[in-house]
């Protein structure tokens, strides 16, 4: 079983070769999942780390269960992602500002969790994508995993992720997606998510916020009645 760091270590060795000639363009990247919950088990290479709402797929191949999971989340103290209970999250721009003596990245992270039950290897890729510019990167990992969790959280400020003009500063929306093959390159399923990056209120967000303001306006219009 390799570690999530080693995991790190070896696509950031690896990173230069892996993604030489992957920019295409292609359709943009959208929400996909078998729920959108709370994936029990997970950590996502760290702690505190929240672990709901992910986009979680389950998928079998021969005797394999293999369980796949993307969150976005804040970095360190930064705000809370919002998220429109449908698989896309709202994110603010920025740097991170040195919260807790970090000033490295952006304020949100890609939380990916793979959990393979069974003893055949299986292949994964995480194809990463702004939506808002065209580019697109697919990452294989470097080698097939075998029966274990494999999980870590990063971000597109990390070098070997860097790769598909992204600016901490900018609006803008990025798709991640995390899919499984088949020994015959078949691909068996997938869990995808969008962030939004913009500071803007998630849906469920600004529809609450609209009721907390009509409620507050029926109430003044009793208290001048």
């Amino acid at each position: 079983l390799t570690s999530p760091s080693t995991l790190k270590q070896i696509l950031g060795l690896t990173a230069v070769g892996l993604l030489a000639g992957s920019v295409a363009f292609a359709a943009d990247i959208t929400p996909s999942y078998d729920t959108f919950g709370n994936l029990s088990g997970a950590t996502y290479g760290g702690s505190g780390i929240p672990t709901a709402p992910s986009a979680i797929t389950t998928v079998t191949d021969g005797g394999n269960t293999i369980t796949m999971g993307l969150i976005a989340h804040q970095r360190y103290s930064n705000p809370a992602l919002g998220n429109d209970g449908a698989g896309t999250f709202s994110a603010t721009p920025g740097f991170n500002d040195g919260l807790q003596g970090q000033s490295f990245g952006p304020t949100w992270n890609l939380g990916w969790y793979i959990n393979i039950l069974g003893t055949a290897p299986q292949n994964f890729q995480l194809t990463y994508r702004n939506n808002t510019t065209d580019a697109s990167t697919s990452l294989a990992f470097p080698f097939p995993l075998t029966s274990g969790t494999y999980q870590d959280s990063w971000n597109l400020s990390m070098g070997f992720l860097n790769t598909i003009g992204y600016d901490p500063n900018a609006n803008g929306q990025y798709g991640f997606e995390l899919q499984a093959f088949s020994a015959n390159g078949a691909s068996l399923g997938k869990s995808a998510i969008v962030v939004n990056v913009n500071g803007v209120p998630d849906v469920a967000s600004t529809w609450m916020l609209l009721g907390i303001s009509l409620a507050g306006l029926a109430t003044l219009r009793r208290r001048l009645a």
